[in-house]
């Protein structure tokens, strides 16, 4: 068993939270900085929760306690040693910055810090060299306030930096980090093409100029989001291409660390076809897988609160939605289809509890519904065998080839996928199809 304690989902997830922290600067101008490449999505969802401008400022570290900034200056904490050797080295390491910004915002000069407050943002914090450069280039531009956010950092780390900053905002301490990897349940590579959609999605839908009578663009889009419900909030992940065709809203009830890679591929998968995603935990506080069959109501209420906000508070408002649900979800995601006001265009439950929706539910539903099985679980089928007999809208119950009782294996999951977008590809672009089957 890992000794470490996975304490983010995903880099914007990190993001959500600190901006959390951050929000006494909500609104106030603020600049946000973010540290190619690792911090630049933890910051893009900073900079949009708090309402400020986003831009990069390029450091890089090249030995032990040295790194470079933007400018081409080498900076040394106090921990470097004289002879580093690193003086060899700066002249690579620079070049290879200045392509990175060249890559990455070709077109428009560097924000400029002086008189703002500025908000500078990493994925983590080991040994403070890069950030040291990063905050001791910014403080020579003079800026009002200069303020250090990391989801998380070693003591000794945030020691070198403190002096330069006047403020601090770290969401966890370690004694020590091997290896960022280990706090985050999903810690990709940040490719360049990311950071590059991320830094111009500010601008894009001022870019945006349709002509007459042409579809509206939608812009490219990541962003974590929390959704007010009652007393608490609901967690959700926004994420697409630019002018997606329609809008995934993926759900589940509960266990969501051992959720979140299976649901991450299928969003990838969803994404590459031309989808929209949105992820959304209807029970954030629950360590259980799923929910139980008592609490159907109140998740068709969350699902309901969640599918508003899409419409009122996302640039996806006009897109078709498909519904894809796992476990007690399903049966929420059956009723809110059944009693929105403004339905879903599909549904397709994986491993779903159909049944727990009511007969007078299933009867009465017309959003064409998918019922996925794994080939594996003999209750799984029998249970949405019968839920698929009460039914008389367009559907289809499929059975896919797993070794156990659930998708956990990639190529179940990749089955999921296909099936999903087949049917979300048909329903959601409203090709009237007749559509009855049963198959494996």
């Amino acid at each position: 068993m890992s000794r470490y304690q996975t304490r983010f989902q995903t880099r914007e997830h990190a993001g959500a939270e600190l901006a959390s922290a951050l929000r006494a600067y909500r609104a106030t101008g603020a600049l946000v900085l973010a540290i190619p490449r690792g911090g630049v999505p933890v910051a893009r969802v900073v900079a949009d929760a708090l309402g400020a401008d986003f831009d990069l400022v390029m450091a890089r570290r090249i030995d032990a306690g040295v790194a470079l900034d933007d400018t081409g200056k080498t900076w040394r904490t106090s921990g470097a040693e004289a002879d580093s050797g690193a003086g060899s080295l700066r002249g690579p390491h620079f070049d290879q910055l200045c392509r990175q910004r060249a890559v990455y915002t070709p077109v428009r000069k560097p924000a400029d810090p002086g008189g703002r407050v500025v908000i500078v943002v990493d994925d983590g914090l080991v040994s403070g060299a890069t950030m040291h450069a990063a905050l001791a280039s910014l403080r020579k531009r003079h800026p009002a306030r200069l303020v250090c956010a990391l989801p998380i950092a070693t003591r000794t780390g945030l020691d070198q930096v403190r002096a330069l900053a006047d403020e601090i905002v770290c969401l966890d301490t370690p004694d020590r980090i091997e290896n960022l990897a280990h706090f985050y349940h999903e810690f990709q590579l940040v490719s360049d093409d990311r950071v590059r959609q991320l830094t111009g999605m500010a601008s894009a839908p001022a870019q945006v100029r349709a002509g007459p009578g042409a579809a509206a663009s939608v812009p490219s889009l990541s962003k974590a989001m929390l959704i007010p419900y009652g007393t608490t909030r609901l967690r959700a992940m926004l994420e697409s291409a630019p002018n997606p065709i329609g809008v995934a809203v993926m759900v589940h009830a509960g266990g969501a660390q051992r959720r979140a890679a299976r649901s991450q591929y299928l969003a990838r998968k969803l994404r590459a076809q031309g989808l929209a995603t949105m992820l959304v935990d209807l029970k954030p506080d629950s360590r259980v897988d799923d929910a139980p069959a008592s609490e159907v109501d109140e998740l068709t209420a969350r699902l309901a609160q969640a599918l508003d906000f899409l419409h009122a508070g996302t640039p996806f408002a006009s897109l078709p939605v498909g519904l894809l649900s796992a476990g007690t979800a399903a049966a929420a995601a059956l009723r809110a289809a059944a009693d929105s006001p403004s339905p879903a265009g599909a549904i397709a439950c994986m491993a779903g509890r159909p049944d727990l929706a009511g007969d007078a539910i299933l009867r009465r539903l017309e959003t064409p519904t998918l019922l996925i099985c794994a080939s594996g679980n003999p209750d799984s089928i029998r249970i949405n065998h019968l839920a698929f007999e009460q039914m008389h809208c367009p559907r289809q119950l499929r059975l896919v080839p797993a070794s156990g009782c659930g998708f956990d294996d990639r190529k179940a999951l990749a089955d999921v996928a296909t099936l999903t977008v087949d049917w979300f590809e048909r329903h959601l672009a409203q090709r009237p199809r007749p559509c009855l089957g049963y198959s494996e």
